[in-house]
């Protein structure tokens, strides 16, 4: 389920990488690695998604319904859709999302997770979230950095669209440590 006025997606199979970045930031993102382009046309219709592919026919032929993703890897990918994600920037729920199954995630009492979680997590986090569909029980780890550096790179990115400075947005790369943003 996405918020009011969200699109939902739908990646390709060339695009798994960028659905889980989606994710990331709450965007309702399913990815199906096997579906040919009918089935990828059915689903966008059926389930009221927007197709992001690099297959320049396919998204030609579903029009409005496709958005063409470009880029070598997925920062670039990223950057490819931006201004048509802008509007959508304030609805941006951080970590909501399971990053495996794209499923809203549960909030679950630490006293759940005893048993399901390694003994070193479970006395030191107080915080954990489970999936209601896979099961994945997520807690802040030590991957939290790496991802929060990304998240706020992505954030960043969104804003400076917001604000409508695109030369200012050219000018950011993200840098090799955290993923914060320098100017070049």
């Amino acid at each position: 389920m996405s918020k009011a006025g969200q699109p939902r997606f739908i990646a390709d199979i060339m695009l798994g990488t960028l659905a889980k970045k989606l994710r990331l930031l709450g965007i309702d993102t399913a990815y199906i690695n096997n579906a040919d382009d009918s089935e990828l046309k059915y689903l966008v219709r059926s389930q009221s998604r927007i197709l992001l592919s690099r297959d320049v026919n396919l998204t030609k032929n579903l029009g409005d319904l496709a958005w063409l993703v470009t880029g070598k890897d997925v920062r670039e990918e990223f950057l490819s859709i931006v201004k048509r994600l802008m509007p959508f920037n304030d609805q941006i729920e951080l970590f909501s999302r399971c990053l495996e199954c794209n499923d809203l995630l549960l909030p679950m009492k630490p006293s759940e997770a005893g048993g399901k979680v390694p003994p070193y997590i479970y006395q030191s986090k107080k915080t954990f979230s489970r999936c209601p569909s896979c099961g994945k029980i997520f807690w802040e780890g030590t991957h939290s950095e790496r991802m929060r550096g990304e998240v706020k790179w992505m954030k960043k990115i969104l804003e400076v669209e917001k604000r409508g400075k695109e030369e200012e947005g050219k000018n950011l790369v993200p840098s090799e440590r955290n993923g914060e943003t320098e100017k070049r």
